[in-house]
């Protein structure tokens, strides 16, 4: 197997909980090149890592090609053709974009359903691309954590004025839904003094980095959208990481933070992220909440201790 393609779409999250297939295609195949259709920003990561060769953003219209009726576009067709096994995990119900498979005589074809069935979500991908697997990596995935740019390293301890040991927090995600009162993550950070924080915002935190923009102090640093692989960097470094069902919390955990993640409407058995230490609460299954001080304490617990 010489060349590999993954047609594999989503959000942050989505694409982490893909690292234990890419790390298992990489271990079986050393010498191939692998390439990624999807989060092209999130996949940057993986080819830093060295896991894939390249990544192409699953915006570009070409790829509508797949979902269209008729022959593919020779370009397209000649692209894909190119690879020796393509695993598609976009979804495609109606099998369009399946039917286009095999280009050519000897390429492999793969389908996995990217719907969770229940039981782990990275699980589920190993499981999925068993015939090209050997049967132990799918039974059980070693947690190796995300190798970072020595770039980004750097960027990271430059950017982060806090002392160490220092605990990381998320108090946002893309989803009302998933987020728990702001308050909580508030008196959280009071009861974590004098432990140094950093709180993490995103583009989507707008109306919280107004809330916790009031906090900075010598002690409180907010980082606000910062690029994924210092962030990554400056999450690695931290002591602890505390947040939602996001994508930066699967972040921490993929680059070996431990990690403390919130779940509220969706289920932390399917989207539990994949990393050497996770701790995950959930107290009620319609929204995220939390005692501040016991999750304080857990939190200084770890570093403490």
């Amino acid at each position: 197997m010489k060349s590999i393609l993954l047609l594999r779409g989503g959000a942050l999250g989505d694409f982490l909980l893909t690292l234990p297939l890419l790390r298992a295609l990489r271990r079986e195949y050393p010498e191939a090149r692998i390439e990624i259709v999807g989060n092209a920003t999130a996949a940057r990561l993986a080819v830093d890592a060295k896991l894939l060769q390249a990544a192409h953003s699953q915006q570009e219209a070409r790829w509508a090609g797949l979902y269209t009726a008729g022959a593919l576009p020779p370009s397209l067709s000649r692209w894909l053709g190119d690879f020796d096994l393509v695993i598609l995990g976009w979804p495609d119900p109606e099998g369009e974009a399946a039917r286009h498979f095999p280009i050519r005589p000897g390429q492999a074809f793969l389908a996995i359903d990217p719907a969770p069935r229940g039981g782990p979500l990275w699980r589920q991908w190993l499981e999925g691309a068993a015939p090209y697997l050997p049967i132990a990596s799918v039974g059980s995935a070693p947690f190796v954590p995300l190798p970072l740019a020595t770039e980004a390293e750097a960027e990271a301890r430059a950017r982060v004025t806090l002392s160490r040991p220092y605990v990381a927090i998320h108090p946002g995600s893309g989803s009302v839904r998933k987020n728990a009162p702001p308050e909580l993550w508030r008196e959280t950070i009071a009861r974590l003094s004098p432990l140094p924080v950093l709180v993490v915002v995103g583009e989507a935190d707008s109306r919280l980095t107004l809330l916790f923009r009031s906090l900075v102090s010598p002690r409180i640093q907010l980082a606000e959208c910062w690029e994924l692989p210092v962030l990554g960097a400056a999450l690695a470094q931290a002591s602890a990481y505390a947040g939602h069902d996001t994508g930066i919390t699967h972040l921490a955990a993929a680059v070996g933070t431990t990690t403390h993640a919130l779940f509220g409407p969706t289920d932390p058995d399917v989207w539990t992220p994949f990393g050497r230490s996770v701790q995950r609460y959930r107290h009620d299954l319609q929204r995220a909440t939390f005692d501040p001080a016991a999750f304080a304490a857990s939190l200084r617990a770890g570093i403490e201790g």
